[in-house]
C-alpha cells in the first residue's frame, strides 16, 4: 500500500462517518474531516453545529474543517434537479453540493480521494445503486469514492485498485440494520455518537410545512428560515403571519431574530406570556388579529386581553379576545 496517500473523510459526526474515519486514519493515510453545517440541521442548540464532528476528529486525531452551506442551499431546496424525498428533502442534489464541494477541497489539499460512511441501502433516496453512481458523476468523484462500510459489495474505486488503501479491512454492510456498526464502535472505543439515523429538518413535516408557506408566501432567505425553527406559527393572510414564543428562551430567541420591519406583540407587564412577531404585510385587521392570537397564550384569566404592540418607534396598547383554539387550529403553519 501507498503510504503517502491523502483522503478526504465526510464526517457528519454520527455513528458511520465517525466509524469511516477511524477505518481510514488506521491505515494510516493523512485525514482530513471535513463536517458540513446549514440552517437545517437537528441542532439543539447546547453544543452547536459540529460538536460531535469536532469531537470524533480529536479523538482519531485528524484535522476538522467545517464548511456552512448558505445560499447556495437554499437554491437547490427551492428548485432540486433531482427532486424531493418524502417531504422537502432533496436528498441527491444536496449530495451532489457536498460532494462537488469535497472534490473541490479534496483538489486544494493535495488529497486523492474522499470517504464517506455511506451503507448501501441505508437510505432510500440517495443510497442506492444509480443515485450513488449519479452523484459520483455529477459531483465529478467517479470511481474516487471509497466507502469503508459497504466496499465489499460494490465494485472496488481506484484506490482500491491501486492498492492506495487496503480494501481487504472494510466490509460488506448493507441496509438498514446499525447492530454491526454499534459493535464496531464499541471496539474502536467510540462513545456517545449521536442517534444513528442523524438529523435533518427538512425530513420533518411540520418543518418543511412551515417551509413551504414560506417559500409560496414569504422572502425565501436565510433570516427567514431561521424564524421557521422557533415558535409556533400562524398564517393570517397571504402577505402576514404571526410566530408566538412558547416559553422563556423562544421569547428571546425571537426578540433575537425580530427584523427593524416587525410588529412586536407582548402583554402587559402585570400578566405573563409570551413574545411574538408579526411579519410581512399586514392590515390594522391582521395586526388586531395577531394580538388575540398572542393573547390566548398568555396567563390573564379574563377573555380580554391588554396586548402592547410595537411598530417600529411606534407603541400602543391595545385591548383585544383571546382567540380559540379551534381558530387557531384551522391558521396554524
Amino acid at each position: 500500500m501507498t503510504n503517502n496517500m491523502k483522503a478526504i473523510v465526510l464526517l457528519s459526526g454520527g455513528l458511520d462517518s465517525s466509524l469511516a474515519l477511524k477505518m481510514i486514519a488506521d491505515q494510516g493515510i493523512e485525514t482530513v474531516a471535513l463536517h458540513f453545517v446549514s440552517s437545517f440541521c437537528r441542532c439543539d442548540g447546547s453544543k452547536g453545529c459540529g460538536s460531535s464532528a469536532r469531537k470524533i476528529s480529536d479523538f482519531v486525531g485528524v484535522g476538522l474543517k467545517i464548511i456552512h452551506l448558505k445560499e447556495e442551499y437554499l437554491d437547490i431546496i427551492k428548485n432540486p434537479k433531482h427532486g424531493y424525498g418524502k417531504n422537502l428533502n432533496p436528498c441527491i442534489d444536496c449530495r451532489i453540493l457536498k460532494f462537488t464541494r469535497a472534490r473541490e477541497i479534496m483538489e486544494d489539499e493535495g488529497a486523492s480521494f474522499v470517504v464517506t460512511g455511506e451503507v448501501l441501502g441505508q437510505r432510500p433516496m440517495s443510497q442506492h445503486r444509480r443515485a450513488m453512481s449519479l452523484i459520483e458523476k455529477e459531483s465529478g468523484l467517479t470511481d474516487l469514492i471509497v466507502r469503508p462500510l459497504c466496499a465489499k459489495v460494490m465494485e472496488p474505486a481506484l484506490p482500491e485498485r491501486e492498492g492506495w488503501v487496503e480494501r481487504e479491512k472494510f466490509l460488506d454492510l448493507t441496509g438498514r440494520n446499525r447492530t454491526p456498526q454499534i459493535k464496531l464502535a464499541k471496539d474502536f472505543g467510540i462513545k456517545d455518537y449521536p442517534c444513528p439515523a442523524g438529523g435533518c429538518l427538512l425530513t420533518d413535516p411540520l418543518f418543511a410545512k412551515r417551509l413551504r408557506d414560506l417559500m409560496t408566501r414569504g422572502v425565501f432567505d436565510l433570516a427567514n428560515v431561521e424564524l421557521l425553527k422557533v415558535g409556533r406559527h400562524f398564517r393570517i393572510s397571504p402577505f402576514f403571519k404571526v410566530i408566538v414564543g412558547r416559553n422563556e428562551k423562544e421569547n428571546e430567541q425571537l426578540s433575537a431574530l425580530k427584523e427593524e420591519s416587525d410588529i412586536i406583540f407582548y402583554p402587559e407587564e402585570e400578566v405573563a406570556g409570551p413574545t411574538a412577531i408579526g411579519r410581512g404585510q399586514g392590515t390594522e385587521e391582521d395586526v388586531l388579529l395577531a394580538a388575540g392570537i398572542m393573547a390566548r397564550y398568555t396567563d390573564a384569566e379574563s377573555e380580554e386581553v391588554k396586548v402592547q404592540i410595537e411598530t417600529g418607534a411606534d407603541s400602543k396598547t391595545v385591548t383585544v379576545q383571546k382567540k380559540d383554539d379551534a381558530f387557531l387550529d384551522e391558521i396554524r403553519i
